[in-house]
């Protein structure tokens, strides 16, 4: 694990990591628990017609959150928590802190989005339909 973070900032991170993924497969579990219920008329089956739709929404975003936190579980596991898989320069506490599954500094981050845009508007000048 980088060396630029002390043992009580790397555990309080894991820590905030975990209690992540706890909430995020409780909440699933939840979820799955809500869908084996009975409507009892059309109206309740309505509701539950829009609750599920909604419900694949969420799951579907919490799907990303929880591999985003399990990769960053793993990089703790091998020593890499806290590294811009970018650069290879240690991320602030602060970033980590505020987004503790983030695997780029600020500025490789930066980087990164403006290749994309340009990417994207390149594609678009081409006329790619897949950008």
């Amino acid at each position: 694990m980088s060396d630029h973070l002390s043992a009580a900032q790397r555990d309080e991170l894991e820590a905030a990591l975990r209690e992540q993924r706890a909430r995020l497969l409780e909440r699933g579990r939840l979820a799955v628990e809500d869908a084996n219920v009975e409507p009892l008329d059309l109206q309740e089956q309505a509701a539950g017609e829009v609750a599920k739709r909604d419900q694949l929404l969420v799951s579907g975003m919490d799907r990303a959150r929880l591999a985003e936190v399990e990769a960053a579980l793993g990089r703790v596991a091998d020593g890499t928590y806290g590294e811009c898989e970018e650069t290879g320069e240690p991320i602030p506490f602060a970033r980590l802190r505020a987004e503790p599954t983030t695997r780029y500094t600020v500025e490789a981050l930066e980087i990164l989005e403006s290749e994309q845009a340009r990417a994207k508007n390149v594609a678009r000048d081409r006329g790619d339909a897949g950008y």
